[in-house]
C-alpha cells in the first residue's frame, strides 16, 4: 500500500508537466504562422536642394536632419526625405548607394546606421549620401520593425527560457526595443 501512495502523485505531476509541455508547444506553435505582411507604411524621396521642391506633405521645419549631413561636401551631397503615412518605429540598419550595372545592382557603399527612428505622419527623417561618379543608381535604407503581438510574447518567452527566469516581464529589455525582419527601402532610380 505504501508503494502505492508514493507513485499516484509521482505519475500526477508528471501527467501535469506533460499537459502543461503539450500546452506550450501548442500555442508557440500557433504563434509561429505566418501573419499577412502590413501595407507599405514608408516611403523615400529624392530632393536636390537647387531644382526640386519639397514634397507638399512635408514642410522645412518638420524635418529631422541627418547626422551624416556634415560627413559629404556639399557639391557632391544628395539628400532624400523617408517618410511615413503612420506613426511607427523602425530600426535603421544601414544606408547606402546601389549602382546598377550589366550583372544588376550592386553595392558601391554602405554606411552603418544602428539608431531607432520612431517616425510621425507629416515628419520626414533626411538620409544623406554622397552621389556615384556616373551612371544610374538609388539609396536604400535597410530596416526592421517593432516586434508586436505573438511574435513579440514568442521572443520573450524563448529569453525566459534560456534563462530560466519570468521575473523580467516589464523591463526595458523584455518590453520595447525587440526589431525583427530585414526590410529595404529603396528610392526611384537617379541618373546623372
Amino acid at each position: 500500500m505504501k508503494f502505492k501512495r508514493k507513485t499516484q502523485p509521482r505519475w500526477a505531476m508528471v501527467g501535469s508537466v506533460a499537459v502543461v509541455g503539450l500546452l506550450v508547444v501548442t500555442v508557440l506553435f500557433c504563434m509561429s504562422t505566418d501573419q499577412p505582411k502590413p501595407p507599405q507604411l514608408l516611403r523615400i524621396n529624392h530632393r536636390r536642394i537647387s531644382d526640386v521642391p519639397l514634397p507638399s506633405t512635408v514642410q522645412r521645419t518638420n524635418i529631422v536632419l541627418d547626422d551624416l549631413r556634415q560627413k559629404y561636401s556639399p557639391e557632391r551631397r544628395e539628400e532624400f526625405y523617408v517618410g511615413s503615412i503612420q506613426d511607427t518605429a523602425i530600426f535603421i540598419l544601414a544606408t547606402g548607394v546601389q549602382v546598377r550595372t550589366p550583372a544588376g545592382w550592386q553595392t558601391a557603399y554602405e554606411e552603418y546606421r544602428g539608431e531607432i527612428w520612431r517616425l510621425k505622419s507629416g515628419v520626414a527623417r533626411e538620409v544623406c549620401v554622397e552621389r556615384p561618379e556616373s551612371g544610374v543608381w538609388r539609396v536604400y535604407v535597410r530596416y526592421g520593425t517593432e516586434m508586436r503581438g505573438p511574435s513579440l510574447v514568442k521572443a520573450q518567452l524563448k529569453d525566459a527560457w534560456i534563462s530560466r527566469s519570468f521575473s523580467n516581464w516589464t523591463g526595458k529589455a523584455w518590453g520595447g526595443g525587440r526589431w525583427s525582419g530585414s526590410n529595404e527601402l529603396f528610392s526611384d532610380e537617379v541618373t546623372e
